[in-house]
């Protein structure tokens, strides 16, 4: 194995927001991996693992894996030592992610071995220098100090639900109350649910034929370009389509989430005709609890419910005169406002989220449709 070399210090996760816009090197014991993934119309396969790491100096920190080969590497109880990646701030949200010059060396298999081998074992396997054996050693101090809170965080990532399996569906659609979104994700038939979530990320798929570089690669996760005036987020999250059934009617960008060819006819019309205006271009919302995550298919009705009952063609008309003395009420920086509020990680409360599941989709491609949203009342 070559060697690589290190571009900046092992730091404690504490100290990250004093280094944004340097490497660090990390050495951490991995809580939970999320794999977001999507294929595009030309074949390709954009991958990002978002992780939560955790050392005795925080307990809980994000961080960004963009290669696919590190992402498929970790899984909950790995402790991990994360070499040269980059610290960022988006917002007041701290956190690193990994680029070109990365690696990731796994220093402890399984949490499991945390307990049954001890600190002086784990210590003796692992080849590395002193300063990086002295972190290791308050880490896995820290695992077993904390050991039954860390317990129950990790092991439930193993945790089946094997309750849904025994029911069954009526010919007519259901509507279920769910507690959790593992339960959602274990359900086996078509239904629509209510459940309770936040929002992690929101995510456009760009629709192309040719390789996608990796600036293109990160246009389509919108949490991290809200944060930058220059960004013009309206061009891509909205388009011209149909007001009814919120399928864009234009090609030369964006997502084709159900399918490939602007449909001929609405199906949700009477005469058969598009309603045609500006509308929110179909995209994924990835929500989350402390379960699992799920990604969540929004078209454009939806998506007005979500973006504050700011229809499309307000939004894009405000953005196409913002260079001008507004005049009254500004909706594109309302609009904008709005979505740095949404995209908030670890700092947005849970919505009441009713979401169509069909299980002729798969997960990327429309499984689960958002179908309305709002704010949750009397939750106890």
């Amino acid at each position: 194995m070559a060697t690589i070399g290190w571009y900046g210090p092992l730091i404690d996760l504490s100290e990250a927001s004093s280094h944004c816009g340097h490497f660090v090197q990390l050495l951490a014991l991995v809580h939970k991996t999320i794999p977001i993934q999507y294929k595009t119309s030309g074949g390709g396969k954009v991958i990002r693992t978002d992780i939560q790491v955790g050392d005795d100096t925080r307990p809980y920190f994000p961080v960004s894996i963009w290669q696919k080969h590190m992402g498929s590497m970790l899984t909950a109880g790995n402790i991990i030592l994360l070499q040269n990646v980059k610290v960022t701030q988006f917002g007041d949200v701290v956190e690193a992610r990994t680029v070109q010059q990365s690696s990731i060396q796994c220093l402890v298999d399984t949490y499991e071995a945390i307990h049954s081998e001890g600190t002086n074992n784990l210590m003796t396997t692992s080849h590395i220098g002193l300063a990086t054996k002295e972190k290791l050693r308050k880490v896995i101090a820290w695992v077993l100090r904390a050991g039954p809170i860390l317990d129950k965080h990790v092991l439930h990532k193993y945790k089946k639900n094997q309750n849904s399996a025994n029911w069954k569906l009526p010919e007519e659609m259901q509507t279920k109350d769910c507690s959790s979104l593992l339960e959602v994700s274990n359900l086996n038939g078509s239904c629509i649910v209510s459940l309770f979530a936040s929002i992690g990320e929101m995510f456009l798929p760009i629709t192309t034929s040719k390789h996608l570089d990796e600036f293109e690669e990160e246009r389509m996760f919108i949490r991290s370009r809200i944060s930058f005036a220059y960004e013009n987020l309206a061009e891509d999250l909205l388009c011209t389509g149909c007001q009814l059934c919120g399928a864009p009617l234009n090609s030369e960008f964006g997502s084709r989430i159900e399918q490939e060819t602007s449909p001929l006819y609405c199906q949700k019309s009477s005469n058969r005709l598009h309603i045609v205006s500006f509308i929110y271009r179909p995209f994924l919302l990835y929500i989350w609890d402390e379960s699992t995550c799920i990604p969540v298919v929004v078209k454009n009705k939806a998506a007005e419910l979500l973006l504050g009952n700011m229809k499309a063609e307000s939004v894009y008309s405000s953005y196409k005169k913002q260079a001008c003395r507004n005049e009254g009420l500004n909706f594109y920086s309302l609009w904008l406002i709005l979505l740095k509020a949404l995209l908030q990680p670890g700092k947005n409360s849970p919505l009441k989220f009713k979401v169509r599941i069909d299980m002729t989709n798969n997960w990327e491609n429309g499984r689960f449709e958002m179908m309305s949203v709002s704010l949750p009342h009397n939750v106890h």
